[in-house]
């Protein structure tokens, strides 16, 4: 493989033609009161928990309705081959924050809190003169639970914040204001069943509305389809009966996959409804031809495939996750793109087109001209993913059944047609996949005489990734948990 890792690497943002962004303005620019401001886009960063990337009308998944999202795609750019860097909420949330993998940040495992070191792109948006808002489920600040995210450096950049550290409550009232007090105050009444999305989706309509006479950076983080998979009743739409499952679902969990993908795939639907409603308020408002729209996931959901549930694992339907970005006049209608992203190549990318410079501690892609299609073609022959132990229930299953152990903490490469995942040590090989004539992932090649060449090839390419990118592993890295207290954290901090 002739991949230049040193170009990946690289936080360059240069020459993409990207139609009104001209180039990445300094924070005294930003500020000056021009008309650059009137050039730069919003930005709307959509966040779902749990959505995997077959998971829509336009994917693989033959039941589930997204005709908003569907739509959008049908506006933007479709990265169709988008991954988790390590697909576990607290993770994946850094890696995308951060343009950083887990492994250089600490968050290797949820409930840590973001070491106050690390640089994110809300703050590089916030200088460069954009109002800065969060909105939702956080997950990054320690273990307290719902947990307010006081005003500072904990917020990492967002100037205001209306939302809560975790939980997974949909159907009642869970989150705080700006100031610590409950987000519920703000709710309009109208006399309909509380769900957590559409007040989200509310408070999102609400402050791009508010804030017209800056560039704005809204973040909307919504908590489905992460269990419980509890639709609203206007959703519960599905039953058991009418799903229909992937090839890799073992028999003898096919009545329990069934269920949780009804209740699933009902949450992914009730979220495209409000992705429907996203859309009309800039259509409407005059917002939808400056802002750069971005929808995304943390991770996935396994449902069933290959006898594994929820995330975590290296598999298509954990790993991989939904992304769509629209920018009209700028990312052309109808794109489907094929180029292999990591979370860790969002940050550089919306940087770079929004006219800011990306930081060097960035080692994520810019990989603004396979959103735009215009400019040199990003070459990206590998990406290198992470993830830790599945947990009880993992070694639990593992030890009721005579297979290889699958549990421990792994790491993957994924190229164009090849995946390959090695667990607890560098050369204990698990999984090789021909992505290209299996996509389902159920033949396994790991270690046959037949694929020996190309294993070699892969494995060395997994340990140029991790010796260039500092990963310690098999030694397990420091978590962030133990680095920082509170008050430690406010010192290192200033």
């Amino acid at each position: 493989m002739s991949l230049n890792r040193r170009e990946f690497l690289r936080t360059s943002t240069a020459a993409a033609a990207l139609g009104p962004v001209t180039g990445a303005l300094t924070a005294s620019q930003a500020t000056a009161g021009d008309d650059a401001d009137h050039r730069r886009p919003n930005l709307l960063f959509i966040l779902a928990d749990q959505w995997r990337g077959s998971a829509l009308g336009v994917g693989s998944d033959e039941v589930v309705r997204t005709p908003h999202i569907d739509r959008l795609t049908e506006q933007g750019t479709n990265f169709t081959r988008a991954y988790a860097a390590n697909p576990v909420c607290t993770p994946n949330r850094s890696c995308l924050l951060t343009g950083r993998y887990s492994h250089q940040t600490g968050m290797i495992t949820n409930n840590l809190m973001l070491p106050p070191e690390e640089v994110c792109w809300p703050e590089l948006f916030r200088d460069a003169g954009y109002a800065t808002h969060y909105i939702g489920k956080w997950h990054m600040d320690g273990n307290s639970k719902p947990g307010f995210v006081p005003p500072g450096w904990r917020r990492r950049g967002f100037e205001t914040f209306e939302g809560f550290n975790r939980g997974h409550i949909y159907h009642r009232p869970w989150g705080f204001d700006n100031d610590g007090g409950p987000l519920i105050a703000k709710r309009k009444d109208d006399g309909s069943p509380y769900y957590e999305p559409t007040f989200q989706t509310d408070l999102a309509i609400d402050y791009m509305r508010q804030h017209q006479d800056r560039p704005f950076a809204c973040y909307l983080s919504w908590g489905p389809p992460h269990t419980p998979f509890k639709p609203p009743q206007d959703f519960d739409r599905y039953t058991p009966g009418d799903i229909r499952l992937r090839k890799n679902v073992p028999q003898e969990h096919q009545q329990k996959a069934r269920r949780d993908l009804a209740g699933y795939y009902g949450l992914c639907e009730s979220l495209d409804h409000e992705m429907g409603r996203l859309l009309t308020f800039l259509d409407e408002s005059g917002l939808a031809d400056n802002t750069l729209l971005v929808f995304t996931a943390d991770h996935g959901e396994l449902a069933g495939s290959h006898g594994k549930y929820r995330k975590g694992e290296p598999e298509d339907e954990s790993l991989r996750v939904p992304l769509v970005m629209r920018l009209p006049g700028t990312i052309p209608a109808g794109q489907s793109s094929q180029t292999l992203v990591n979370s860790i190549d969002l940050m550089p990318t919306m940087l770079h087109m929004c006219g800011i410079e990306t930081p060097e501690t960035c080692v994520g892609r810019n990989l603004s001209t396979a959103a735009t299609g215009q400019g040199p073609q990003p070459s990206v022959e590998s990406i290198y993913c992470e993830g830790k132990v599945n947990g009880v229930a993992g070694r639990r299953r593992q030890q009721a059944s005579d297979g290889p152990d699958t549990t421990g903490a792994w790491r993957t490469l994924v190229t164009d047609r090849y995946k390959l995942t090695v667990r607890h040590g560098e050369e204990n090989v698990v999984q090789l996949f021909d992505l290209h004539n299996d996509p389902f992932e159920m033949g396994n090649h790991a270690n046959a005489p037949s694929h020996r060449a190309v294993q070699k090839e892969l494995l060395a390419e997994l340990h140029r990734w991790a010796q260039e990118t500092g990963d310690s592993w098999p030694d397990r890295p420091r978590a962030a948990k133990a680095m920082y207290s509170n008050r430690e954290a406010e010192r290192a901090r200033g």
